[in-house]
């Protein structure tokens, strides 16, 4: 048999995939804006009670960038492991 015939192919969950992607993409997105959000109340209350407006608010905005990104990045790389898990375990029941 060919396994590029279509006949012969297993079907493709791609909705399942879709729906996976889509969701860690949403939660990666709020997370980023939860972290710039936080630091920006943040410098603003600094700010407001050391009165040194805007410093805190520019350096912990410029700070909550790279963190945001390293967040997302660990997020990312944690959901990929829960997914690889769950599928060889799905995996290993059909075997």
């Amino acid at each position: 048999m060919n396994e590029n015939d279509p006949k012969t192919r297993p079907p493709i969950n791609v909705s399942r995939g879709l729906v996976q992607g889509s969701t860690i993409g949403v939660q990666a997105g709020c997370l980023a804006v939860a972290i710039v959000i936080g630091a920006l109340l943040l410098g603003m209350w600094l700010d407001g009670q050391l009165h040194t407006r805007p410093w805190f608010t520019l350096g912990l905005l410029l700070v909550s960038a790279p963190l945001s990104v390293y967040a997302i990045y660990r997020f990312a790389l944690r959901a990929a492991r829960r997914i690889q898990a769950r599928d060889s375990l799905d995996q290993g029941d059909k075997l």
